[in-house]
C-alpha cells in the first residue's frame, strides 16, 4: 500500500520534476555565478546604461518610480543607488535574490513582473529588464512590453538587454547555456513590437564583443 501511494505521488510530480522544485532558486543562483560573471563585472557593464537615466528629468525621477524586472544579484540596483536616485524598487521571482536585497535594504518584491505592473497603481519613470525577455514566451513578451508602455509616464525609458543572437556563436551555442531560455529576439523583431505598443525614438546597442561581433544586444526605448 505504501508504495502503491508513492506511485501515485511520483506520477503527479515527474512532469514538474521530484526533486527539482525544491532547488530551482538554490541552482539557478549557483548557476548565475559560476556562468554569468562577478558582480563587479556585471556592474561594469550594465552602467553603460546609466547616461541615459541621467537625462530623465529631475521632476520625473522626483515624483515617480524606477521598477528593475528580474533584478537577480541587484547590480542594476546597486548603481541606481550609488547614483542617489529615489523610489528604486525591483521584482523577481526567485527566493534567494528577494531575501538578499531585502537584506541590505532595498525595496523588492518577490512577484511575477507582469502581475506587479499590472495590479500596483504607480507610474514609472523608467524600467529595466537585463537578460530576462529571452525567457519568456512571445506571448508573455508582449503583454510586458505593453504594460510597461501604459506604466512609463511621457519620457520615460525602458531600457531591456538580451543575447544578441545575430551573432552567430551567441545564437548556435552560448544561448543555451541558460536552460531557461525560451525566446531569440532580433533587433528587427524587437524594434517592430516596441514601435507598435507605443514607443517612440530606439536605441540599440551592441555590447561585449567577441570574435563574432557583440555577445549582447542593448534596447533603450522612450515612451
Amino acid at each position: 500500500m505504501k508504495n502503491f501511494f508513492k506511485i501515485i505521488k511520483y506520477n503527479l510530480l515527474r512532469k514538474k520534476g521530484l526533486f527539482y522544485p525544491r532547488l530551482a532558486d538554490d541552482f539557478y543562483t549557483n548557476h548565475q555565478n559560476k556562468l554569468r560573471g562577478s558582480t563587479e563585472e556585471i556592474k561594469k557593464r550594465q552602467s553603460v546604461y546609466l547616461k541615459y537615466i541621467k537625462d530623465i528629468p529631475r521632476p520625473l525621477k522626483d515624483k515617480y518610480y524606477f521598477l528593475d524586472i528580474g533584478f537577480g544579484r541587484g547590480e542594476f540596483i546597486d548603481l541606481l543607488k550609488e547614483q542617489k536616485l529615489k523610489n528604486i524598487e525591483g521584482v523577481d521571482i526567485n527566493r534567494d535574490y528577494v531575501l538578499k536585497a531585502k537584506q541590505k535594504g532595498y525595496t523588492v518584491f518577490r512577484e511575477d513582473a507582469l502581475k506587479h505592473l499590472y495590479l500596483l497603481d504607480k507610474k514609472y519613470y523608467g524600467i529595466s529588464a537585463f537578460h530576462l525577455i529571452e525567457h519568456l514566451d512571445f506571448h508573455q513578451l508582449f503583454d510586458l512590453i505593453l504594460i510597461c508602455s501604459k506604466k512609463l509616464v511621457k519620457g520615460g525609458v525602458l531600457i531591456l538587454e538580451t543575447p544578441n543572437v545575430e551573432n552567430i556563436k551567441v545564437g548556435s551555442s552560448t544561448f543555451y547555456l541558460d536552460y531557461t531560455h525560451k525566446l531569440k529576439l532580433p533587433s528587427l523583431l524587437l524594434k517592430t513590437l516596441l514601435e507598435y505598443l507605443g514607443f517612440n525614438k530606439i536605441e540599440f546597442l551592441y555590447l561585449h564583443p567577441n570574435e563574432h561581433g557583440a555577445q549582447n544586444l542593448g534596447v533603450v526605448a522612450y515612451k
